[in-house]
């Protein structure tokens, strides 16, 4: 049996933490932008409603429902760490609807 060296077990357990620590960093990081484009986009289409077309068809209906379901299902993944697949199923309904 090989005795391992402390000094290294002590590096690769701190290597091991900020490994750790930079992927959540990522993750919370891309989530937070992909949050925020959502919230971008749905704030253009409904301006774009509101100045340009001055109605809502129901493809813009159904697209702001997409935006819901997706700050939804970001906002959820903050909470609890956990994607919900129901979100995605809704938001591919409403996408075929949509498309249909």
């Amino acid at each position: 049996m090989t005795h391992r060296d402390p000094k290294i077990e002590k590096i690769e357990t701190l290597l091991d933490r900020f490994g750790n620590i930079a992927v959540e960093s990522f993750h919370y990081i891309a989530l937070f932008i992909i949050g925020c484009m959502v919230i971008w986009s749905a704030g253009h289409t409904v301006f774009e409603i509101l100045t340009v077309k001055q109605f809502a068809t129901i493809d813009d209906i159904l697209l702001l429902f997409i935006y819901l379901e997706l700050g939804a299902m970001v906002g959820i993944y903050f909470k609890t760490n956990h994607m919900p697949v129901r979100f995605l199923i809704y938001i591919a309904i409403t996408a075929l609807t949509r498309l249909l």
